[in-house]
């Protein structure tokens, strides 16, 4: 008998964001960053990491808490009004110039701006020089692959 190996399905299942992101080393700097929102140069962060390791439910969540609105980043176009505003997946927005234009917007009416993407900011690959800018002056965190503990805890939560 062969090699068996396991079968990929393409399920387009529903993301889950409920039940509260739970504190491990791995996320441990950026949810210190995200309770002190006031202290984020030029009211901007960026939480970064690789896919699937909770940088959507951790904006997500901050968002829920703080009455922000939430925005995603491949449907973002045209010139967003000025709000509280966490952005996810910003590294894909499909126009360069909304990005630009949301910045400015909140930085000159003082309101916070939370991005995710998956590299730092200062790393995305634009072409407009003016949001090259505004991206490499944003304050950037990263996520890391979460502890086997809290990998464990996960599964315990979602089998229960």
């Amino acid at each position: 008998m062969g090699l068996q190996r396991q079968l990929a399905l393409p399920l387009d299942l529903p993301h889950s964001f409920a039940g509260e992101v739970l504190p491990d080393p791995s996320n441990a700097e950026a949810m210190a960053w995200l309770e002190r929102v006031e202290a984020w140069p030029n009211g901007r962060l960026a939480i970064h990491g690789p896919a699937g390791i909770g940088k959507s439910h951790l904006l997500r969540q901050v968002a829920a808490a703080r009455g922000w609105r939430v925005l995603d980043g491949p449907a973002l176009r045209g010139v967003p009004t000025p709000a509280p505003t966490a952005l996810d997946d910003a590294d894909g927005v499909a126009e360069e110039a909304a990005l630009f234009h949301l910045i400015n917007a909140c930085a000159a009416a003082g309101l916070p701006l939370l991005l995710a993407g998956r590299t730092p900011p200062a790393r995305w690959p634009v072409a407009l020089p003016d949001l090259a800018s505004r991206l490499r002056a944003t304050a950037a965190v990263g996520i890391a692959e979460p502890s086997d503990r809290l990998l464990a805890t996960l599964l315990a939560r979602e089998f229960a």
